[in-house]
């Protein structure tokens, strides 16, 4: 009887073990930015040098593109669920990167946060120049395919744009601790884990 019992508390034990070692995997560094800067506009027209601008905040940064008709409107809407659940917390930063610069210039990414209601006081959204772009896309593993453009009547181009659904988040010191499915983002374990990273000193 002793036995069985001692066999079933060692079973409890290594299950709380094991549990514990996956919530801190679920944070362990999965890239490093350190000594990487990508030079990049907001919405509003200013210089980024990205991640060291943020410097000190932990981020959620999203990857979308304006003409975007189903992914990127779902991300968008999960990350500004994450930002008004959390509330205006000094050191947390929300950033969208535009993988389509050539439309997406900064007036339009402005259009773009207003049209989606964006609370842009700790928001960022990012456009520049392509190279650099696709520098920092490659960098954070993030996969493009662009379609074929076709051009309505007065030249316009049309073309639509593959690419991985995924939210990172970053830590102060620039390192990416987590990656989420971007459409299916879930703002009480991005929550969670952002609240961790807050907490870290």
């Amino acid at each position: 009887m002793f036995k069985k019992k001692f066999f079933w508390q060692i079973i409890i034990l290594l299950g709380i073990t094991v549990l514990y070692l996956q919530s801190c995997d679920r944070l362990s560094v999965e890239k490093d930015l350190e000594g990487v800067e990508y030079n990049l506009v907001d919405q509003d027209s200013s210089k980024i040098a990205f991640p060291e601008d943020f410097s000190g905040k932990v981020m959620l940064v999203g990857y979308v593109y304006t003409h975007c008709p189903d992914i990127c409107p779902m991300i968008t809407y999960n990350m500004r669920d994450v930002q008004q659940e959390l509330g205006q917390h000094e050191d947390f930063m929300l950033v969208s990167v535009s993988f389509d610069p050539t439309r997406d210039t900064p007036t339009v990414l402005s259009n773009y946060a207003n049209s989606y209601s964006i609370n842009q006081k700790n928001w960022r959204l990012l456009t520049g120049d392509k190279d650099e772009v696709d520098s920092l896309l490659e960098e954070l593993e993030i996969a493009t395919v662009k379609t074929p453009t076709r051009f309505t009547e007065d030249n316009t181009p049309i073309y639509f744009i593959d690419h991985t659904d995924r939210v990172s988040l970053i830590d102060r010191e620039g390192r990416v601790r987590n990656s989420y499915l971007g459409s299916e983002l879930s703002s009480e374990e991005v929550i969670q884990d952002l609240e961790k990273l807050l907490n870290e000193t």
